[in-house]
């Protein structure tokens, strides 16, 4: 397994739940939410805070070593017409079907379940990559979320 088919592998297994694999662990700040999951060298942890406006840090390492990063904020524009259980649920759905798909990375994907759009669009591959992802509700932005990333080494 390389490491493309790890980070796939991993953000299924993770907070979307699309794979089980993936497990709850106590928080490593005050207020985290923190996923781990692990096959062989490799090793993921996705740690976030907040809910409806929430920042968080993806995190591999391959033999105990730092190898990929990325970081997110997702924020709501309209708090009284999109709550953060709403994000919740339509996220889920979204990156399941994304992470359903083979060799399937960030970025170029549409989901649609009315009265809700879901579009990611990113920049570069997994290797260096920036992106948003949008949602609409009846055609209003309602949610977004920023990220950035990559390969790191010493």
């Amino acid at each position: 397994m390389n490491l493309e088919q790890f980070i796939i592998k991993a953000k299924a297994n993770g907070w979307v739940g699309v794979l089980k694999g993936g497990k709850k662990i106590a928080a490593s700040r005050k207020g985290s939410y923190d996923i781990i999951y692990d096959e062989r060298d490799f090793h993921y942890h996705d740690s976030f805070v907040g809910f409806s406006d929430f920042c968080g840090q993806e995190h591999i390492t391959y033999k105990n070593e730092p190898v990929w990063s990325m970081v997110y904020y997702g924020y709501l524009l309209e708090p009284k017409k999109f709550t953060g259980d709403e994000a919740v649920t339509i996220l889920k759905k979204a990156l399941s079907k994304m992470y359903q798909e083979e060799n399937r990375f960030l970025g170029g994907f549409y989901f649609s379940d009315s009265p809700y759009e879901y579009r990611d669009m990113n920049f570069g591959d997994y290797k260096r990559f920036n992106g948003i992802e949008k949602i609409f509700k009846k055609k209003e932005l309602v949610y977004e979320l920023i990220y950035c990333g990559g390969t790191v080494r010493k």
